[in-house]
């Protein structure tokens, strides 16, 4: 067990009071502590002593302390100090009674869509304003997101952002649960990345469930990339709003303060959003009150007195009234003076001893009960060890889904638990690989089968300078990954951007330049050719009735998919047409004449003619 930095009652610079070690996280470790000047709770957040032995991080953290300080949001948890004791870099901030967003997901409760919005909205607001300051955030998560003692959200740990994550020996599930896929594949954390992982907390927040998930942080980063956010009925008018902050390519996704914009759309106003802890609540199993142990084999067998009947007979005075069948309660349950009135009260009919029955009678009885509960405890044997049990035959369950194994063995009386989950580059991720025992088994309801599950082929990132390399280069890279690579002249590419003979593109099966491939697959690096053959050149003559004199366009063709831009100023629409349809070119307009289906003259065009452009492109011309 590691001791922390400062023991409970240290006085921190000689103001903050240690109370507490609250916990310890991948960056910090976390204290309560009293402000001595100005009589307050605040939260010392001390640097990992593995983390301070680095210069970088040790100057990172001081640089985000100072600008962190100068941040005010409403909805960002303040920092307002920070130093150096005894080696130990620490920060002081805000505390914050209401506990985090956490908390109310591990309860159990999902917030209405309105509060979801809010919650979005307040979040995405700070996060526009951090990211405007210069601050990537990097990790957030529900743990994050803290309640002041109003129940208003706040956004901490802003000044830790990015600290250490490079020294990280390996990362775990609660670390990937809400990751972008740039950073799934080893970029580095953007704005982008903060807006993603606030779609997937909001996602939880309103349907209880997250959005993509995996048994391993390999699988649970696997689900993401590529994936569009699941569609769920509880986001209602989120679902739309949430998919474009989801994005998968950074590029195309809403930023922060698009979203917030957005989300500020659908509340009814402008208040913020106010989650109040619940205090009080009952557990569910608290409810109950818990039954004393059994002491027999899968039942309580029946006593004697119950198979025959009757009660044990008591003599005296009182031997009508049991101790548990005492009228009015039990004998502990009667009022004071009960015993007093009944003995003053004439003894009637009900007061008489009851009839003993004969001594054959009693020995009947007893071995009636005897034999009764000899057969109940062998009956209970026989069903606890499976021989009163139905028989059935284990199925195949391989290739099958873990949902779709727990479907087929419900009219079976089996269970299906996974054992563990493995990489594998033919079987695709979370189907069944392997199964404990075999099919065609024979055994007894209740036999509990042991699955292994594939997680899917193991995706290694690749290198991002292969691009413009010789292919024995590129080929070396991709060898010390565990990939291999191709160059057949088969697959070479006409470029005009990269060099004759290096690598212009990198093919995986159908996908062009991936970002990851599975372990020991095989890519292909297209070379390049040049920019292909030399330029062609097509002129055509026209001519209209409107107009006697002839028009001489010339047509550029160099290489596959690109073309010049004829030059088409003065043309009519017939001339034009004629043009850019034997260019390969699309066209729009605009000017004076554009809202005219029969405009008549070209006055210009962008780009400007001869401009080398794609094939199928669409060009602007200005007509009149």
């Amino acid at each position: 067990m590691v001791l922390p930095t400062f023991p409970p009652g240290h006085d921190l610079a000689g103001r903050y009071r240690i109370i507490e070690l609250l916990g310890v996280g991948n960056t910090a470790e976390v204290y309560s502590a009293e402000d001595l000047s100005l009589s307050r709770t605040v939260i010392v957040k001390v640097l990992l002593p593995t983390l301070a032995q680095h210069e970088e991080v040790r100057r990172a953290f001081r640089d985000h302390i100072v600008r962190a300080a100068t941040l005010s949001h409403p909805h960002l948890a303040r920092v307002f100090d920070g130093g150096q004791e005894s080696g130990a870099i620490f920060m002081i901030t805000e505390y914050l009674s209401g506990g985090s967003l956490e908390d109310v997901l591990a309860a159990g409760r999902t917030l209405e869509i309105d509060d979801v919005a809010r919650l979005g909205r307040d979040v995405a607001g700070a996060l526009a304003y951090v990211h405007m300051n210069g601050f990537v955030h990097g990790e957030l998560s529900p743990s994050k997101l803290l309640f002041d003692d109003e129940g208003r959200v706040r956004v901490s740990d802003i000044a830790l952002a990015g600290l250490g994550l490079n020294f990280r020996e390996h990362l775990t599930l609660d670390d990937v649960r809400y990751m972008s896929p740039e950073q799934a594949v080893g970029e580095r954390a953007g704005a982008e990345s903060d807006v993603y992982a606030l779609a997937l907390i909001l996602f939880e927040a309103a349907t209880g469930t997250a959005a993509f998930d995996g048994m391993t942080p390999e699988s649970m980063l696997r689900s993401r990339i590529n994936a569009p956010l699941p569609v769920r009925v509880e986001l209602g008018t989120l679902d739309m709003l949430l998919a474009q902050a989801a994005v998968s390519d950074p590029r195309l996704r809403l930023n922060a303060e698009q979203f917030a914009s957005r989300l500020s759309a659908v509340v009814s106003d402008s208040a913020p959003l106010v989650v109040r802890s619940r205090q009080g609540d009952v557990p569910l199993l608290a409810q109950f009150t818990p039954s004393e142990p059994r002491t027999s084999i899968g039942f309580r067998p029946p006593s004697p007195e119950q198979v025959v009947g009757s009660r044990a007979v008591q003599s005296g005075p009182d031997a009508q009234y049991s101790s548990a069948e005492t009228p009015g309660g039990t004998a502990r349950d009667r009022p004071r003076g009960f015993e007093a009135a009944r003995r003053s009260s004439p003894r009637g009919f009900d007061a008489l001893p009851p009839s003993r029955p004969t001594r054959g009678r009693r020995l009947a009885f007893s071995l009636a009960a005897v034999l009764i509960v000899l057969a109940a405890v062998g009956a209970g044997a026989a069903w606890k060890l499976g021989y009163l049990s139905t028989k059935h035959t284990v199925p195949q369950l391989v290739d099958l889904t873990y949902k779709q194994a727990s479907e087929q063995l419900t009219g079976d009386g089996f269970t299906v638990t996974i054992g563990k989950e493995v990489s594998s580059a033919t079987v695709p991720a979370h189907k069944i690989v392997a199964q404990t025992p075999a099919p065609g088994t024979v055994s007894k309801s209740g036999l509990v089968i042991v699955v292994t599950v594939s997680s899917g082929p193991v995706l290694v990132t690749l290198p991002t300078n292969l691009i413009g390399a010789t292919c024995a280069t590129a080929t070396a890279k991709l060898q010390a990954l565990k990939i291999g690579a191709q160059c057949p002249s088969t697959s070479a590419i006409r470029s005009t951007r990269t060099a004759t003979g290096l690598v212009a593109e990198v093919l995986y099966r159908n996908t062009r330049n991936p970002l990851a491939v599975p372990a020991h697959s095989t890519v292909i690096l297209a070379l390049s050719s040049g920019p292909g053959p030399a330029s062609s050149t097509t002129t055509t003559t026209t001519a209209s009735v409107t107009t006697p004199s002839t028009s001489t366009t010339t047509t550029t063709v160099a290489g596959e998919g690109l073309r010049a831009m004829p030059n088409v100023a003065g043309m009519t629409r017939a001339q034009v047409n004629t043009a850019l349809h034997n260019a390969g070119l699309y066209y729009s307009t605009r000017g004076p004449g554009a809202d005219s289906p029969t405009w008549t003259t070209v006055v210009s065009s962008v780009p400007a003619a001869g401009t080398m452009v794609k094939w199928h492109s669409n060009v602007i011309l200005n007509v009149r």
